[in-house]
């Protein structure tokens, strides 16, 4: 999974099961699978270039703000679009044809919130930290207009949604 399995070396126990658990049910899909439809990512191994690329950035900044919760900064960088692989449907190619009936219905926030409460209900992680992760990616895209119901609300939170601004912005101009 391009390294993202060895990348989690935090201490958090709640997000040690947590994360590779969810990296193992995306499995092989996040090898080739794109971020999007359109727009920034939208190619084969689009969605880990995005992943990983943004897990970089995460880790240079963190230094600079030792109040965040880096633990939870990086594995809500992880775990923020997974739920994309279910979101679209694409061919080993990284084109996406369509969006998915539940890509379409939910979407992968919806989505991505209820597969960290599964996996943290399935490997007995506390409920507590997977809210903290849930609300990272409720919160990622920041406002209701990008389909983000809440903006965050604290600062591992809003460090994820700027972050992720500032990726696909930057992508987008290049």
């Amino acid at each position: 999974w391009g390294g993202l399995g060895d990348v989690y070396k935090g201490r958090d126990e709640a997000l040690k099961r947590i994360v590779p658990h969810r990296l193992s049910q995306a499995g092989e899909a996040l090898l080739a699978f794109p971020a999007a439809k359109q727009m920034h990512h939208a190619l084969r191994g689009g969605l880990l270039y995005h992943t990983t690329t943004m897990l970089r950035a995460a880790r240079a900044l963190l230094p600079i703000y030792p109040f965040l919760n880096g633990d939870l900064l990086l594995s809500g960088v992880i775990v923020h679009d997974l739920a994309k692989i279910s979101e679209m449907q694409a061919d080993t190619l990284g084109v996406v044809k369509d969006y998915t009936v539940e890509g379409k219905l939910l979407g992968h926030i919806v989505r991505g919130i209820i597969n960290i409460e599964q996996a943290a209900l399935h490997t007995g992680a506390d409920l507590e930290k997977a809210l903290l992760l849930q609300h990272m990616v409720l919160s990622h895209h920041e406002t209701p207009e990008y389909v983000s119901p809440q903006p965050p609300k604290f600062p591992a939170a809003e460090y994820l949604s700027t972050l992720d601004t500032l990726y696909a912005r930057l992508w987008e101009m290049l």
